[in-house]
């Protein structure tokens, strides 16, 4: 059975030209009439194979909002802006989305933060303010280690845990933050959401992808780029390089989505988080792989989590 990136590659036929005199043109008119999944998986095998040409996550978009998924497109909006901050076409589409979304009651501290690094992060409200009270939780208490993410994407959520790392506590520490920085790796069989494959959904392959120069000038312009310690690379390479140098860790947010992501995150670095220590999984509720392999590992080892949820995606836990 072939790969499902060459699945996806193989299946049209009859596709745009992208590379084409007018081909976003005509995409984007085709797009604007009906959803097309053969124009759709189109874009999907140019984001599996790393393509960084304009207007591929603005097309994704438009068939999002086909589709009845605007969280989707405006996830891709975002990403299509990382690239190209001046695709006009795209900013608009972007803000006449984001100008209904409701503004969260919060305290003035997160209500700024989450200003400020909302464009560069796919976490939700709930999931930003579960990491900020974890993290504030742990200066408050003086745990000892550091911050480790694994799946950083635009580097919202890091630039918001080295803020609240440096705001509270009276330790230093250092913030891990640890990704590919070129998007997803490929999911495996079991990394499905509702039993459809991840490739099939839009968000396989090459998405959720942001260069590293990205996390750099958000965390520079909150004044912590000094506390950011970026590891890039797939986890199940990085993380055993890398195990002494990250020492104990008091706060580990894993955001890998796939099977073999998030069993590396834990075969890897769950033994260095200290009691106490906290643990946020973001994908657990969403992605089948991701819960599947926390499952597996807690038998495993015989552990017992007590898994408190934050929304329909996300949940947390305490070392004990």
């Amino acid at each position: 059975m072939p790969s499902p990136v060459r699945w996806l590659r193989d299946r049209f036929s009859a596709a745009i030209d992208l590379t084409a005199d007018g081909g976003v043109a005509q995409a984007r008119e085709r797009l604007l009439q009906r959803a097309d999944p053969r124009l759709f998986d189109q874009l999907n095998a140019l984001k599996a194979a790393r393509d960084r040409r304009q207007s591929i996550d603005y097309l994704r978009a438009l068939y999002f909002l086909r589709v009845h998924q605007p969280a989707s497109a405006v996830e891709s909006l975002k990403e299509e802006l990382r690239y190209f901050p001046q695709h006009a076409a795209a900013r608009e589409l972007l803000e006449s989305l984001a100008s209904g979304a409701p503004v969260p009651a919060a305290d003035p501290e997160f209500a700024e933060l989450l200003r400020q690094v909302r464009p560069c992060t796919m976490l939700s409200t709930e999931r930003l303010l579960s990491l900020y009270t974890l993290a504030r939780a742990i200066g408050e208490e003086d745990l000892e280690g550091n911050f480790v993410e694994c799946g950083v994407a635009a580097g919202g959520s890091s630039a918001l845990l080295a803020t609240v790392m440096r705001r509270t506590g009276r330790r230093s520490r250092r913030l891990f933050a640890c990704d590919t920085f070129a998007g997803m790796p490929e999911p495996g069989a079991v990394d499905t959401h509702r039993g459809i494959h991840a490739e099939a959904t839009g968000w396989g392959t090459g998405t959720c992808s942001a260069p590293l120069e990205s996390l750099l000038a958000l965390c520079a312009t909150l004044g912590v780029r000094d506390l950011l310690v970026p590891v890039q690379g797939l986890f199940e390479e990085t993380l055993p390089a890398r195990r002494t140098e990250i020492g104990p860790i008091a706060l580990l947010h894993m955001d890998g989505d796939w099977y073999s992501s998030t069993m590396a995150i834990l075969e890897n670095l769950y033994d260095a988080v200290v009691p106490g220590g906290r643990i946020q999984i973001d994908d657990y509720g969403h992605w089948e792989g991701c819960r599947k392999a926390v499952e597996e590992f807690t038998r495993q080892r015989g552990l017992n989590f007590k898994l408190h949820e934050i929304d329909s995606t996300g949940v947390w836990l305490v070392k004990e």
